[in-house]
């Protein structure tokens, strides 16, 4: 699947012109910044984006503006130093796992909790031997600090497809206890 989208055509540019420097990422709306490439002798060296970093950072990126989520993109030469490389893959590399990270996003779609609800660990899972994912792992550890479903997302290093994926595995165990939060129109006398 050949994927027609306005940050990929910029990308390509600035590898075809070995350019050296940062593409912000702006809000349509109301231009705000939300993040950035930046790029070395045409290479991509670093994403920010929405508080994320590297690899998630880009593929969040593509997966917004895929889902009709539209960005102004603002390009600036700069000075790019090479300790501020995060991302070590060529765009080629990148580029080939777009289609099946945007597939497995919108499968994944029908599975992700709401915002709003708790998620914790069952004690007695913790007790238990079956055998956990690297994936199922690493959300486990993301659930030590946080549970909200919304708060899970934002601060898990993994994908979102490889996070919904991971809490479908883990409710299928018997890992993780769901709480609906309360509707604040629920307070009412």
């Amino acid at each position: 699947m050949e994927l027609q989208l306005k940050i990929l055509e910029c990308i390509e540019e600035q590898v075809a012109v070995q350019f050296t420097g940062k593409v912000n990422i702006l809000s349509t709306f109301n231009r705000q910044y939300l993040g950035h490439l930046l790029f070395k002798d045409g290479e991509v060296y670093q994403v920010l984006f929405q508080n994320h970093k590297g690899l998630k950072a880009f593929y969040q990126l593509i997966i917004q503006e895929f889902s009709l989520d539209s960005f102004n993109y603002v390009v600036e030469p700069e000075v790019v130093d090479d300790k501020e490389r995060q991302i070590h893959y060529p765009l080629a590399v990148i580029k080939n796992r777009l289609s099946d990270v945007i597939k497995q996003y919108r499968d994944s779609l029908k599975y992700r909790p709401p915002e709003n609800v708790r998620i914790l660990v069952d004690a007695e899972f913790m007790e238990d031997t079956l055998p956990v994912t690297p994936q199922e792992f690493t959300v486990l550890e993301t659930l030590t600090e946080w549970s909200s479903a919304y708060d899970i997302y934002q601060h898990c290093e993994l994908l979102d497809h490889e996070i919904t994926w991971a809490l479908v595995s883990l409710r299928k165990k018997n890992a993780l206890k769901i709480i609906g939060s309360r509707d604040k129109r629920d307070d009412s006398p």
